[in-house]
């Protein structure tokens, strides 16, 4: 009854404020868009949302079939509040697949001297990629590196300066809030006497050309402390698990999975982030480094990855960044019907450590993006994937065959005298995105 409560109040909300705004503005409130505000302008509602419906086709892979198929890869509703000059918080959820997430959820106030602080849920300041909103993002999914490390939404606190050409942030997280599997495992740990976990969090930006418009230079560097937390499984302490569901949300089957790591005492996050635009043009890539420390006698596991990706907008449109966020935004068409992106990405991962194996792979995409107007994107994508063989979903995918000639289900057990391990497939991708 919560979710369905939650759902329908937020529907309310919603045709509130359509409602206003085809009413005639009163005296103390004015409407404008998805918006209302006083008449003096200190108080401020905006609510908003993002639809993206996809769809995939999987070819040629090697021993372990993929479902085509389609579906919902956001639905998202939210709502911003602005008290003043200095008060602020933001509320999304996400409704993906008939569940409810929680995903932003702050209360953030702005300091003298250029600071701020937030404290809720949030995206960690952590990765390029991961602090682009997703209905900007270049291609239909992160690279694979970016989906396994980047931490994203926890509950914290976190301050943020930025000055001219400078920005920061650190903060200090505790656990995920999110579905209810997340929710499940975190009371049932926490009943058990774990601890939840914290993590420490920093990142700095160097923005050399932040005031021109144009063009710009993006360089950075972040770096996380976490201890294990709770929301990895029921009664699993000191786990950690990595995995990505290998740049596309249609497939289930996540190749590139650790498994739970256990006997963990602390993992440690290291990335480089390195971009550029100018007018059409923008690059950007990252490389991200994860130190598992575990416990005992126990050796740590290694894992990295990165990823290189350019995009070029066809018809004359102008690349945005934002230094807020210190990352891209969606651009500005070149034609009054919108405009045309050509992109493309090579990334790598590697989750194959001393101990744990959890594969590797290389992955090519190609996308077209059609910016038609500010509300509507279509994206079109192919990636080629070339799974290893330890990429075996957790004994749970064909990655090869043993020496009987029978399938097998461990990277472990192939016998590559009778074919290479691992599968290499293609996907086609589309995506129609509304934003409102």
């Amino acid at each position: 009854m919560k979710k369905q409560f939650i759902a329908f109040s937020t529907l309310l909300m919603l045709a509130a404020a359509m409602k206003l705004q085809s009413a005639e503005p009163e005296n103390s409130l004015i409407s404008k868009s998805l918006s209302v505000q006083s008449a003096d302008e200190k108080f401020k509602l905006s609510f908003g949302g993002r639809i993206q419906a996809d769809g995939a086709v999987f070819v040629g892979e090697d021993y372990q079939p993929l479902g085509n198929g389609v579906g919902f890869r956001r639905v998202r509703l939210g709502a911003t509040a602005t008290f003043g000059d200095h008060l602020s918080g933001k509320m999304e959820v996400d409704f993906t697949d008939g569940s409810f997430s929680l995903k932003d959820c702050f209360v953030k106030y702005d300091l003298p001297h250029s600071l701020s602080v937030k404290a809720g849920n949030f995206k960690e300041s952590f990765a390029m990629s991961a602090m682009t909103s997703s209905g900007d993002l270049m291609f239909m999914e992160k690279a694979n590196v970016v989906s396994a490390f980047a931490p994203e939404y926890h509950m914290g606190v976190q301050g943020e300066w930025r000055s001219g050409s400078f920005m920061t942030a650190a903060g200090v997280y505790f656990r995920r809030i999110n579905g209810s599997k997340e929710k499940d495992y975190s009371e049932t740990n926490n009943k058990a006497g774990q601890d939840e976990g914290i993590s420490y969090t920093a990142r700095a930006v160097w923005m050399p050309l932040s005031q021109d418009k144009t063009r710009g230079f993006h360089l950075g560097g972040a770096l996380s402390y976490r201890t294990p937390k709770t929301t990895v499984g029921s009664l699993m302490p000191n786990t950690v698990r990595y995995s990505t569901t290998s740049l596309s949300y249609i497939n289930k089957i996540k190749f590139l999975d650790t498994a739970p790591i256990t006997n963990v005492d602390n993992d440690l996050l290291a990335g480089l982030e390195l971009a550029a635009f100018h007018r059409q043009f923008r690059m950007q890539g990252e490389y991200i480094l994860n130190h598992t420390h575990r416990s005992g006698d126990l050796s740590t596991e290694k894992f990295n990855g990165f990823y290189i990706q350019a995009g070029y907008l066809l018809f004359g449109g102008q690349q945005k960044y934002s230094t807020s966020r210190g990352a891209f935004t969606q651009p500005t068409p070149g034609k009054s019907w919108g405009d045309l992106e050509l992109a493309a990405r090579f990334d790598r991962i590697d989750l194959n450590g001393t101990q744990v194996k959890g594969g590797s792979a290389n992955g090519l995409t190609l996308g077209l993006n059609y910016y038609a107007t500010r509300n509507l994107k279509l994206q079109l994508n192919y990636s080629y994937v070339d799974n290893d063989k330890y990429a075996d979903a957790f004994n749970s995918a064909a990655v090869g065959y043993n020496s009987s000639g029978e399938k097998v289900y461990d990277g472990e057990k192939v016998d590559e005298n009778s074919g290479k391990g691992g599968n290499a497939y293609g996907i086609l991708g589309l995506r129609m995105q509304l934003n409102f």
